[in-house]
């Protein structure tokens, strides 16, 4: 796996910080994918200096504040840089109560990880508006919901690389974190979908770069935690017949267990979402 920023391959870096990447890919046209937290402008326009980088596109891969936070400060600096996102990402970003949501989110952010601002978040618009199917210049778009319902990967067939935000999970130390937020099903399909892209490189929304010989791999062991996933919350919830209980119990599994870094109140609100998720389509 490539982990670590800088040069990838072919015109592909990593930039800012290989747990919250922002995707660079020089071809015919620039390309950034995704835009991590806010307070890591600063850091980004550094690296975009450095290597020359003047982007023409900026993909967002879904509407999460971890990954759209810089997108104010990029049009700024880049006025003539299109925003690609799906038609649901470019609804919620119009929404007064999500953008609020995301500008909490963002200070809790800069307080686990000991950061300062210059920048605050702000509304923006979405220039294109995609959907599955659509080719873009060097690009085509694969729609993969379930993390959220607004999430779609980006894939560039010449490179041989797909860039699939959260929708294929997350893992540390080994350890695969599924993120079926909005719906089990629809993630687990849309793991399928992306299988069909084993012999590419996969960008993931935190973490790096999965190599061509290791996607597949990786991509089966993601569907496999998935299910156990799924069953873990199924039978603490015919146990214990409480949302909030099963929740608990998870956390300090994992968000203590593991010491995750990552704000409190973003995984509980995923975790809870994932609950509500299972209990709903099982009918529990």
């Amino acid at each position: 796996m490539f982990n670590s920023t800088g040069h990838y391959r072919d015109g592909i870096f990593i930039f800012v910080d290989v747990e919250m990447p922002v995707y660079g890919i020089k071809g015919e046209k620039n390309y950034l994918v995704d835009a991590a937290f806010t307070f890591l402008a600063p850091r980004l326009l550094e690296d975009l200096e450095k290597t020359n980088f003047i982007p023409d596109y900026l993909l967002l891969t879904h509407s999460h504040y971890d990954h759209i936070g810089a997108a104010p400060v990029l049009k700024k600096k880049f006025p003539s840089m299109k925003i690609v996102a799906s038609e649901k990402t470019a609804e919620v970003l119009k929404k007064p109560k999500a953008i609020e949501l995301i500008k909490s989110l963002e200070r809790e952010a800069e307080e686990v990880f000991g950061a300062s601002h210059t920048y605050d978040f702000e509304p923006f618009e979405v220039d294109i508006v995609v959907k599955e199917g659509h080719k873009i210049d060097e690009f085509e778009v694969l729609e993969t919901p379930g993390h959220t319902k607004c999430s779609v990967s980006f894939i560039f067939p010449d490179k041989k690389i797909i860039f699939v935000g959260d929708a294929a999970g997350v893992e540390e130390k080994g350890y695969i974190r599924p993120q079926f937020l909005s719906s089990y099903s629809a993630y687990y399909s849309s793991l399928k979908k992306i299988l069909k892209y084993s012999s590419y490189s996969l960008a993931m929304g935190h973490g790096g770069i999965f190599e061509e010989n290791e996607t597949e791999g990786f991509l089966l062991r993601a569907l496999r935690r998935t299910e156990e996933f799924k069953e873990e919350i199924k039978e603490l919830y015919l146990k214990e017949k409480n949302e909030n209980e099963v929740a608990e119990i998870i956390f300090k599994k994992e968000y203590e267990g593991l010491g995750l870094k990552q704000p409190r109140e973003a995984y509980l609100i995923n975790l809870n979402a994932m609950i509500k998720a299972v209990v709903r389509e099982l009918n529990l």
